[in-house]
């Protein structure tokens, strides 16, 4: 046979079930997803087909009888299974279980389980139905027992089990899997939601002292945990008298014994134990994509998982809002793109679908993307290759030459390095300019409501290609002249220079002006309008915006100063959407100018607050500033003065930059297109062609072209069977990869790196992460999960949040904390942190699990953790 007999579980082809089963398949899926599996292999599906190939006619006669009766199950049966497991072996097999068995390690004790390539399926799980040996010792003894594992296709319970569902017994497969056995100190069973009413808010642990057997077969009491799904706290539980166990026997096999009386009553899991068992139960639904069914083990204090198969009985309900989950099924529209490997491209909005039209958005960024690498050799173009599935993004990276990307990088760099040899900016002198002349090439908000569709077509075109150079090349061309390193940089050095922590370098680039500083700026001037006219107070207060055009209020002189100003602001900064990294906002959500309610939220929000305090914070931090660089700066030696003052230099322009260019890239070009294709909905509508402007969203490029291009017709049939199908696709829980290829090539930009690569977690009642932004602060955890409104923080509240961008940039100055799941020291909140000496915390992995809202926490910023249970 050419093909092979046993994979390892390490390998990319262990994820196809075809080969390894079901089981295998989903254990390799973890293992390589980086969760803790134990080390195995799997005999191939192909290898029982070799064996029992020859004699396949005669299986199937020995089953062909009518099973009247039990006994006539039984006997069919048992006949059936005795000729599968006294079929020869042929030597090839032999020889390839013996060397994978040996890279185990020397006769080491393993678990020989079925894998069959028709289980733990969302339908039928076959759960019992087939045969699994522990404790298994030697060669001999693993081929023997996979023998048995085969044979156990044909047991009576998995022969009526198969006529139940409907399934044909000569379509059923058997791969076996081997794995290293852990000498378990306890062990069960974990379902990620309730397994009997399906409330997803609960997570339901069996447990026991022993090998995970004792539970599964209902051999030993178990104890029950109920476990809160977002803090993975404990919320009931019930410890059983436990009398029996199951344990390993010296030289193989298992046996019952009892639990020694002291520990009868004890629980057999520890919380920190039940807290890393619910951590790792959301990563397998998140890797897997649903709810699951999880068996585990307990072994040196650490857990383990030994299964996850698709949770049974109920109804999915693992989509949006509750509604029952749809699979995430497609076939590969290029066949050959199946051997790559994909990962889920978009951060927060990579949980949702995107509309058709954003599809040909993030092409022709792609396209730029290409571009910005194969000139720069910048990371984040690298992963510039997109396919959508389901309507989700998914990216890879072309196999390149590294060698030749450093040479791309390296002359990119030199060409930033001679820029800022003679005094300049490689951002603010080349790139900033080049895209205010495209917006400014764009024209204005306001557009003639009466323009003709292939003049608005026009339109289109021209800022998607705008936005696609922008976001795509230049976005990221600009980060070779600033970004995390620049930041990381200078604040290592200061560390050096002066022996304080790395955090305390914040205090050097906080009050310096920005786009992000003038903006606050503005919305407290018009909150401070709003607070003096006691008619406009009360319009804030109700936030019943209509009421600035009611005859009364329109006729104040503050409402005529205030609507001067609001629209000043809108001309400058209408065409902003909130979208930066770490932000929750999507590319649906509507500019300033198309939704004017949200800046007019936020100016409601400030005027609500002490202005008078914000206008003294920021005047303090641009003194405490100027006082401590000149602190430091009489405390070095020439030499160390001159490195200092570079270093400083370049993280002060990476401050404004990088705020500058969130206004003018995702928030000035993004939001031309999101109001380009508003403009062309609105034509459509005006034509009687669709009911509302943004159903445009749902149409493709190429199908507003033709539309145009043909005179047009009624397009409200096509949208509406879009909206359905963006609906079905809204309840699917995309996979973080697919495809088959190695999944190590899809690597993650330095300065990006998930949150799960630092040293962040809860250990006891302290919450660790990185230090962000200096200072200590007492006060109300305010939990605000993405895309939730902002309305209800309070002044002093500690936002805690999986990730913070732009979009909540009117509540950050108003904050007496910031604490994050995710981030990075050099993104926005960050930023506006130091700026308003807010401490801050970030990448702790689970704050929004682990804090409740409305809990009374303290967030150290130097130290870089959260006291849950401050004194």
């Amino acid at each position: 046979m050419s093909e092979r007999y046993t994979t390892s579980l390490d390998e990319p082809a262990a994820r196809e079930a075809a080969h390894a089963g079901e089981k295998a398949a989903a254990l390799a899926r973890l293992r390589q997803g980086g969760l803790p599996v134990p080390a195995g292999f799997f005999v191939h599906a192909g290898a029982y087909d070799a064996v029992t190939g020859p004699a396949r006619q005669r299986i199937a006669s020995l089953l062909a009888a009518e099973h009247e009766d039990a006994a006539a199950l039984e006997r069919a049966a048992g006949a059936a299974r005795t000729f599968v497991e006294q079929l020869p072996i042929p030597e090839a097999l032999t020889q390839a279980v013996a060397e994978a068995y040996r890279a185990l390690g020397p006769d080491v004790p393993v678990a020989v389980r079925s894998s069959g390539t028709a289980e733990d399926l969302a339908g039928a799980s076959f759960a019992g139905q087939y045969d699994s040996f522990l404790n298994v010792i030697g060669l001999d003894d693993v081929l023997e027992r996979m023998r048995q594992v085969w044979g156990s296709l044909y047991s009576s319970h998995a022969i009526a089990y198969r006529e139940q569902q409907g399934l044909p017994h000569e379509g059923s497969k058997m791969a076996v899997l081997v794995q290293t056995l852990l000498p378990a100190e306890a062990a069960g069973v974990m379902f990620t939601r309730d397994p009997l009413t399906g409330d997803e808010s609960r997570m339901v642990v069996n447990a026991a002292f022993g090998l995970g057997e004792g539970v599964v077969a209902g051999e030993a009491s178990s104890d029950v945990f109920t476990l809160d799904s977002a803090s993975f706290d404990v919320i009931e539980r019930n410890i059983s008298a436990k009398t029996t166990m199951v344990r390993h026997v010296p030289g193989g096999g298992t046996e019952l014994t009892a639990v020694a009386a002291e520990r009868r009553d004890a629980p057999s899991l520890d919380d920190d134990q039940l807290r890393a068992l619910g951590r790792l139960a959301a990563m397998v639904r998140e890797l897997e994509g649903g709810h699951r069914d999880i068996e585990f083990a307990v072994s040196g204090g650490e857990v383990h998982l030994l299964q996850a198969r698709p949770v049974t009985g109920l109804d999915s309900t693992d989509g949006a809002n509750g509604a029952t989950a749809e699979p995430f099924e497609f076939e590969w529209e290029d066949p050959a793109d199946r051997q790559h490997a994909w990962v889920l491209s978009g951060g927060f909005t990579a949980t949702r679908p995107i509309p058709r039209f954003e599809e040909d958005v993030r092409e022709v960024i792609a396209r730029n993307l290409k571009i910005l690498f194969e000139e720069t050799g910048a990371f984040f173009g690298r992963n510039h290759l997109f396919r959508f599935f389901n309507g989700y993004a998914y990216t890879r990276a072309p196999q390149v030459d590294e060698e030749e990307v450093r040479r791309r990088t390296a002359r990119q760099q030199a060409v930033v390095a001679r820029f800022a040899a003679e005094g300049h900016d490689y951002y603010l002198d080349v790139i900033e300019p080049e895209v205010m002349e495209l917006i400014e090439a764009l024209g204005p908000f306001r557009r003639p409501a009466n323009e003709e569709l292939g003049s608005r077509i026009r339109f289109l075109e021209q800022a998607i290609e705008a936005n696609g150079h922008v976001m795509g090349d230049l976005h990221w061309r600009m980060a070779v002249s600033f970004g995390a390193n620049t930041h990381a940089n200078f604040a290592a050095l200061f560390a050096e220079l002066t022996g304080e922590p790395e955090v305390n370098a914040g205090s050097l680039l906080q009050g310096l002006d920005n786009e992000t500083t003038r903006l606050v700026r503005r919305l407290r001037g018009l909150a401070r309008l709003v607070r003096d006219d006691f008619v406009l107070a009360r319009v804030f207060v109700a936030r019943d915006f209509d009421r600035l055009d009611a005859p009364d209020v329109k006729a104040r002189p503050a409402s005529g100063r205030f609507r001067a100003r609001f629209l000043r602001l809108l001309r400058d900064r209408g065409r902003r959407t909130g979208s930066s990294y770490g932000s929750s906002t999507i590319f649906a959500t509507p500019t300033w100018n198309l939704a004017p309610s949200a800046p007019l939220e936020a100016i409601a929000i400030y005027a609500g607050h002490d202005l008078d305090e914000l206008d003294r914070l920021e005047r303090e931090a641009r003194r405490e500033r100027v006082e401590r660089t000149r602190t430091v700066r009489r405390g070095l030696s020439e030499s160390d003065l001159t490195r200092f003052d570079k270093a400083l230099g370049a993280a002060q322009r990476g401050v404004r930059g990088m705020e500058n260019h969130n206004a003018v890239m995702e928030q000035g070009v993004h939001g031309v297109v999101r109001e380009a294709i508003w403009w062309m909905g609105a034509g459509l509508v005006r034509h009687d062609m669709l009911d509302e402007a943004d159903d445009a969203l749902h149409l493709s490029l190429d199908e507003l072209r033709a539309h145009v291009a043909s005179g047009g017709g009624d397009l409200r049939s096509l949208v509406a069977e879009r909206k359905i199908e963006f609906d079905r696709r809204s309840r699917m829980k995309p996979p973080r990869f697919v495809g088959d290829g190695d999944r190590s090539k899809l690597e993650t930009p330095p300065a990006m790196r998930d949150a799960g690569e630092v040293a962040g977690g809860l250990q006891g009642t302290v919450l660790s992460g990185v230090a962000a932004s200096g200072g200590s602060y007492t006060g109300r955890a305010r939990v605000v999960l993405s895309g939730a409104p902002i309305s209800q923080i309070e002044s002093g509240d500690i936002l805690v949040a999986r990730n913070a961008g732009q979009d909540i940039t009117p509540v950050l100055p108003l904050l007496g904390a910031i604490v994050l799941d995710e981030g990075a020291i050099f993104q926005h909140a960050a930023l506006v942190a130091r700026e308003y000496r807010i401490p801050a915390v970030i990448q702790t992995l689970e704050a929004t699990r682990v804090i409740a809202d409305g809990q009374r926490i303290t967030v150290d910023g130097e130290a870089g953790t959260v006291d849950l249970a401050p004194a």
